[in-house]
């Protein structure tokens, strides 16, 4: 049997399914079009957070209220692998979401980090915390 870093390789698939497959029902604004520059303007923001049960974790789904732009995802993603969050497993970004699996006690400072990190990404933040 496949194991990575102690795990089994049937959580890791199942891990990977649901932070791939579970869709949060939150409508995003499209930056296509027109208005594009005029909605990219406007900060993003998570507007929609979710939390469930995974073995010993938490799996946490967050929907940004616009899609993320390519620097903006640049940005964030940079902040984040420079200063890992302590008890977190696996975290993925799209420009619609973010996900992560993290230990029960870590999750809400996970949502804090990702709300400071996203405000600094989109430009509207002194610091990161």
């Amino acid at each position: 049997m496949l194991c990575i870093g102690g795990k089994r390789a049937q959580e890791i698939v199942a891990r990977r399914l649901l932070l791939n497959g579970v869709k949060v029902g939150v409508k995003v604004a499209k930056t296509t079009g027109v208005w594009a520059s005029k909605k990219a303007e406007i900060p993003a923001r998570v507007v929609a957070k979710q939390v469930f049960e995974v073995d010993s974790g938490r799996l946490g789904i967050g929907v940004f209220s616009r899609p993320l732009l390519d620097k903006e995802m640049r940005r964030f993603r940079a902040a984040w692998e420079a200063r890992p969050s302590v008890g977190m497993e696996a975290c993925e970004v799209d420009p619609q979401r973010v996900s992560f699996v993290a230990h029960p006690d870590g999750v809400p400072g996970a949502w804090d980090r990702i709300d400071s990190l996203l405000a600094a990404a989109t430009g509207k933040a002194k610091k990161v915390a």
